[in-house]
């Protein structure tokens, strides 16, 4: 049943229904567990399209700065239709004076990153084709100006990468075009900076095509000039995740976390007053390098994506699953989500249906332990962005019944190296996921200022939705990307300094909007998390709390 439900085609009354308001006595759905990141691009660029992509699944916008310039229009354009799309925010009825977003889906910014990319082609041709067993001389220097040869060659071919000769040894590979073509090499030559190869196979090339020179140690910096300037509007505009590309060392992602906190120090604080926090840090792994040095990587990173593409190029192809699932245990373990990415759904480019395989591979990933599963040209080039969307909810609703069956208390033993206040948040987080599950509660209701309550819980994979009730709107976006957690805001003011706030009214406002929401009823059973600041005549800081209760009537 799940297979014929996720191989409809949506209708328009099919998408209509799945968007109706709840009726009565009807629960509203929360949306997957397991979230989901769309790219943006020309096939859902229109306010239309990202209203129904935000009212079906998607979670997190990826904005691709791979190919863009120096002219913001575009992705600033993308980034207003998500924020402006409406979604559960728009049906709660909000104080007088209270300012509450649409909706708290979340924007992350994908960097470029310090690619090799081939130049100019010899005579400026368009494209080269390269017999099997042609030689091919990589160099740095311009060959535009060169006569093209035939296909037998000799070649040469130039690249964006000053260190080619001083980096690379005689019988390693150069893999051109995502690993279309492999070069072996034969010679180098350091004093014109100049690579000797021989073509593994035939094939076309073209200019500005990607570059990889598989295990082999990368003289590149962690940013370019162009990542910079990115990174720099994505402070400005409030993004709210930042993809870091090709990460290697973890002195690339402190690079990054750095050069963020620098651009935010420097802007101040938001246009309505709030201190501005800086995009959260997703390190893409793409190399055997960042492979190599993951643990250290993870330490430093806010999050991880499982960039399959490059990754499946720079690694035999046959070991990249298994490096899928490491990193994937890995960021469960310690709580920080990763996103699986890269041809999820690839084929629904070009048709309504995903193929069998594809269905098992996002199945998989979040069996696995994903917190979020993307997808790419589906919704950002393709001709189905919206079916793309509803065969992956329709996928990952199914795997997480499945996931949810079981659950799993993570790695309690982490907790041996956190601070002691992060320790007890941890340890109140694992009762309260347990108890949500023996109690069979609805939900769990956590009250957040800065999120760490939210993430703690999602660290030990609830089974249930958690309601992550938030006072900054920056602070919900940047819990998106966590497994289970729907992130809300108040609809009542609430001043987050204030150290003397009661929680009690706190918790029963929280209940009463999840009600108003039709995430809950009266009779549900909650499961409550929050902290509280102690008072002068208490003897603790901070207070970690856990509380089980049933929605009454009288909330």
């Amino acid at each position: 049943m799940m297979l014929r439900n996720a191989f409809r085609l949506p209708t328009t009354s099919r998408v209509a229904a799945q968007m109706r308001p709840f009726a009565t006595g009807e629960y509203r759905s929360t949306g997957t567990m397991t979230k989901i990141v769309c790219t943006m691009g020309p096939s859902s660029d229109k306010k239309a399209i990202v209203n129904e992509l935000v009212q079906t699944g998607l979670n997190v916008a990826r904005l691709n700065f791979s190919h863009a310039g120096s002219d913001y229009t575009y992705p600033k354009h993308c980034m207003d239709l998500v924020r402006s799309a409406c979604d559960t925010h728009c049906n709660i009825t909000v104080e007088p004076g209270v300012s509450v977003a649409n909706n708290t889906r979340a924007v992350l910014v994908d960097t470029k990153g310090p690619e090799i990319r081939t130049g100019p082609l010899q005579g400026n041709a368009e494209i080269a084709e390269i017999a099997d067993g042609a030689l091919v001389e990589v160099t740095t220097q311009d060959v535009s100006s060169d006569e093209p040869p035939s296909p037998e060659g000799p070649h040469r071919l130039q690249v964006d990468y000053q260190s080619i000769a001083k980096s690379l040894e005689v019988g390693r590979l150069i893999l051109l075009d995502d690993g279309l073509l492999a070069l072996e090499v034969q010679n180098i030559d350091a004093d014109t900076n100049t690579v000797s190869c021989v073509a593994l196979n035939g094939g076309p090339i073209k200019k500005n095509k990607g570059v990889n020179l598989p295990d082999t140690q990368l003289d590149l910096p962690a940013l370019t000039d162009k990542d910079k300037r990115d990174l720099k509007w994505a402070c400005e505009v409030g993004a709210d995740y930042v993809a870091a590309s090709f990460i290697r060392t973890p002195d690339n992602v402190r690079s990054v976390v750095a050069y963020l906190e620098r651009c935010c120090a420097a802007l101040g604080p938001t246009h309505d007053g709030r201190h501005r926090l800086r995009p959260l840090v997703i390190s893409k792994i793409e190399s055997k390098e960042g492979v190599d040095n993951f643990d250290a990587i993870l330490e430093e990173s806010d999050g991880i994506m499982v960039a399959r593409g490059d990754l499946g190029v720079e690694i035999p192809f046959e070991d990249v699953f298994a490096g899928q699932k490491m990193m994937v245990s890995a960021c469960n373990a310690v709580g920080k989500p990763v996103i699986v990415a890269t041809q999820m759904l690839d084929s629904m480019q070009r048709n309504p249906r995903p193929t069998r395989a594809e269905v098992t591979d996002v199945g998989t990933a979040v069996l696995d332990g994903a917190d979020a599963v993307m997808l790419s040209g589906e919704t950002a080039a393709g001709k189905y962005p919206l079916e793309s969307v509803l065969a992956m909810r329709s996928v990952v609703n199914e795997a997480d019944k499945i996931k949810n069956k079981d659950g799993a208390i993570v790695c309690p033993e982490a907790r041996i190296s956190m601070p002691s206040i992060k320790a007890e948040l941890d340890s109140v987080a694992e009762s309260a996921v347990r108890s949500a599950k023996d109690l069979n509660a609805k939900v769990v209701v956590c009250i957040t200022q800065d999120g760490a309550a939210a993430r703690a819980l999602a660290r030990h994979r609830p089974t249930v939705p958690v309601l992550a009730f938030c006072t900054d709107p920056q602070v919900a976006r940047r819990l998106q990307l966590h497994r289970s957690i729907v992130p809300l805001m108040f609809p009542i003011p609430i001043d987050p300094t204030d150290r003397n706030i009661r929680m009690g009214p706190l918790r029963a406002e929280a209940i009463r909007a999840a009600k108003e929401f039709g995430f809950v009823r009266t009779g549900d059973r909650v499961v409550t998390v929050d902290r509280t600041h102690g008072k002068t005549t208490d003897l603790h800081e901070i207070s970690s709390n856990v509380k089980i209760s049933t929605i009454s009537s009288a909330i």
